[in-house]
């Protein structure tokens, strides 16, 4: 499997995660709790091919930096991402386990910040390749 492949199967990944999650979002708000379940289940199940594909992508070949105009724009974009990318992998755990578990008031707490960092690393991942891609 070649780089850009990876890079394409990795962006296509974790866009359908997003677009999972922005459709559990308005699910819930619908109160159609059955179709938020499937939606968020799909936005973790992609969330982690993304993941694996990452890692083999990581794996095989090597490190590419951002060199262009924007580099300090670029570094924030990357260190938060990096960041919050780390952070929110125990915070969908915890979200997804307070669901499975029933313990919804809890999970109603917890999950709003989830999805929001979540949708954040989501959009800035796709920023991170747009900058490395077509930006340099």
């Amino acid at each position: 499997m070649g780089e850009h492949l990876l890079n394409w199967l990795s962006l296509l990944t974790i866009g359908i995660s997003g677009i999972s999650l922005l459709t559990g979002l308005v699910f819930i708000k619908l109160g159609k709790r059955d179709l938020h379940k499937r939606a968020m289940l799909t936005a973790s199940v992609f969330a982690i091919l993304f993941v694996m594909l990452y890692l083999v992508r990581t794996a095989l070949f090597p490190h590419r930096s951002y060199q262009g105009p924007y580099r300090e724009l670029f570094s924030f974009i990357l260190w938060s991402h990096t960041f919050l990318a780390i952070v929110n992998f125990p915070l969908a755990i915890i979200t997804i386990r307070y669901a499975f578990r029933e313990a919804f008031q809890q999970h109603r707490k917890v999950a709003p910040i989830t999805a929001l960092v979540w949708l954040y690393v989501a959009v800035t991942g796709w920023l991170i390749y747009a900058f490395i891609e077509w930006l340099q």
